[in-house]
């Protein structure tokens, strides 16, 4: 007799109402089986998170915790919007081509909206570690995000794609050279 033994994580949708990027963001949280104990959950936030649906990542993550390869980590999936460009990027500096303007709106969104609405609406006041990924622009976002809240944040996952590296690396030695910290784990 087979017995199903998998490990399901819950993915629960929202749309938040940005007032700083004025429109509807949504999110997707990824909820892990156990929060007895929020205290010992994490938190990853994941820009362009309507990729994580393609990849399956509700799938990844529960065979995660089915084999016991990961502690309680609760993930956060923030979709972009058709302003991509001009919402991902860096806060201080936009590109060549003026893209990136609403960065600092996002990184306000993240921090003053999205933040305040998990810990209310979950009910976890505080995350063990916080962690923030991204995709190619999505992912020169969370770096950004994690350089200017330094304290905040643990560590910085980036997936590039060959599309515009060169920029995104120019970006990247500009705010180096802006004094910015760069603490990658």
């Amino acid at each position: 007799m087979f017995m199903d033994t998998s490990i399901t994580v819950i993915k629960e949708n929202h749309i938040l109402v940005s007032k700083f990027l004025k429109r509807e963001v949504i999110i997707d949280c990824y909820i892990p089986p156990t929060l007895s104990s929020p205290d010992e959950t994490s938190l990853l936030l994941i820009n362009d998170g309507q990729d994580l649906v393609k990849m399956n990542f509700q799938d990844i993550i529960g065979s995660l915790y089915q084999t016991d390869n990961i502690n309680p980590i609760f993930c956060v999936g923030i979709h972009c919007s058709a302003d991509r460009k001009n919402e991902y990027g860096t806060a201080s500096v936009v590109d060549y081509q003026g893209l990136g303007a609403k960065a600092s709106l996002h990184t306000r969104f993240v921090f003053e909206e999205l933040l305040p609405y998990i810990r209310t609406t979950y009910k976890i006041h505080s995350f063990k570690e916080k962690s923030y990924a991204g995709f190619s622009l999505g992912g020169l976002s969370a770096l950004d995000i994690v350089c200017i809240m330094q304290k905040n944040f643990l560590r910085w996952e980036y997936s590039a794609v060959r599309y515009g590296g060169e920029i995104k690396i120019r970006l990247i030695k500009i705010l180096m050279r802006s004094n910015i910290e760069l603490c990658i784990a």
